[in-house]
């Protein structure tokens, strides 16, 4: 009688209460409801919107993959979310490793929205890093809310982050380094970016075409060898309370009808400082520049702390300063 009268309310109220579901790694069995390279594709597919996908600490390495059509790119996902409301949680050491695996890109998500949080994806390659099949990528966001929390994605072929067409993403505590380019948007994506690490990439920390923007706050572009931050079309770049180090050829660049604002930022050993297009006013710097070597540490905290944007507040709602930390902004999910 008592399953006969939650059924009939959950028809009646339209709700069914959320489930989790659990991936494990090869090997291991007990509490799972999936196990294997697959586990994880496999519980997003038995998922229902507001469910929960926890992910068991070890490696999966790719085995298979869906084909997402965008525009003309087909793009390869190892893991793929597609119009779905869902949480993707990983315990600490949960790895999607593409070593061993066939050229894929390790998340792609098309419509819903997801929240992603405690992943490592590391070692996606690319058959062909210039042709439109789209491996090599770390997590491709496309017309989709995404809500990331404590990524690293390292070592990649084509881009660490992308988002497309409408995606609005929220991310905070990423860890991007040693790949092609860091952070991509294009379309009208938006991106709100805090408390993150980008480093040591061979392209852009940040590229952004057409009608795409990125609000950056108390997070750190250092070694990219493609500039740090980068707008063309008409994108527009907002970042403060951030540490812009030691980036080639620039460390700010805009061109075409693109904009950036910078605001309570450090910016030092960057080959050079910005470039904006001939005779034309285009990255525009508010107060609170700072142009003197930061003496950052290994976890780039400034030997000399510097307060930071006023109009920007800790989790806690506390005054900010320049450099890695929480943001009140960056704690919900979209």
């Amino acid at each position: 009688m008592t399953i006969l009268i939650f059924l009939f309310i959950a028809l009646v109220t339209g709700t069914v209460e959320a489930k989790t579901l659990t991936a494990c790694p090869a090997g291991v069995t007990k509490g799972c409801d999936f196990t294997g390279n697959q586990a994880i594709q496999a519980a997003i597919d038995k998922a229902d919107d507001g469910d929960r996908v926890q992910v068991r600490a070890g490696v999966y390495t790719p085995e298979k993959f869906v084909d997402v059509p965008y525009q003309q790119y087909l793009i390869r996902g190892a893991v793929v979310l597609r119009n779905k409301r869902l949480t993707v949680a990983g315990e600490t050491g949960a790895v999607i490793d593409g070593t061993g695996a066939p050229p894929v890109s390790a998340i792609v998500v098309e419509g819903g929205e997801i929240t992603l949080s405690n992943l490592v994806l590391r070692n996606l390659r690319a058959g062909d890093p210039e042709d439109d099949l789209y491996e090599g990528h770390g997590v491709f966001v496309i017309d989709a809310a995404a809500a990331l929390h404590n990524l690293t994605i390292e070592k990649y072929a084509k881009m660490a982050l992308t988002g497309r067409g409408s995606a609005r993403i929220v991310a905070e505590r990423l860890r991007i380094q040693s790949g092609h380019v860091a952070i991509w948007l294009e379309e009208s994506a938006h991106l709100q970016l805090c408390n993150s690490v980008v480093r040591g990439n061979e392209s852009a920390g940040l590229a952004i075409y057409l009608n795409s923007s990125a609000n950056i706050y108390n997070s750190v572009f250092d070694a990219n060898h493609d500039d740090g931050l980068y707008a063309d079309d008409e994108a527009s770049i907002f970042a403060t309370n951030s540490l812009l180090l030691n980036n080639g050829p620039y460390g700010v660049r805009v061109v075409g009808n693109s904009r950036a604002v910078l605001r309570h930022s450090v910016l030092f050993g960057n080959a050079v400082k910005s470039s904006s297009p001939e005779g034309r006013q285009q990255i525009y710097w508010g107060p609170g520049i700072v142009e003197t070597d930061p003496g950052v540490n290994a976890l780039y905290v400034a030997a000399a702390a510097r307060e930071g944007d006023p109009d920007v507040r800790t989790a806690a709602l506390a005054k900010s300063m320049i450099g890695l930390g929480d943001v009140a902004a960056c704690q919900a999910a979209p």
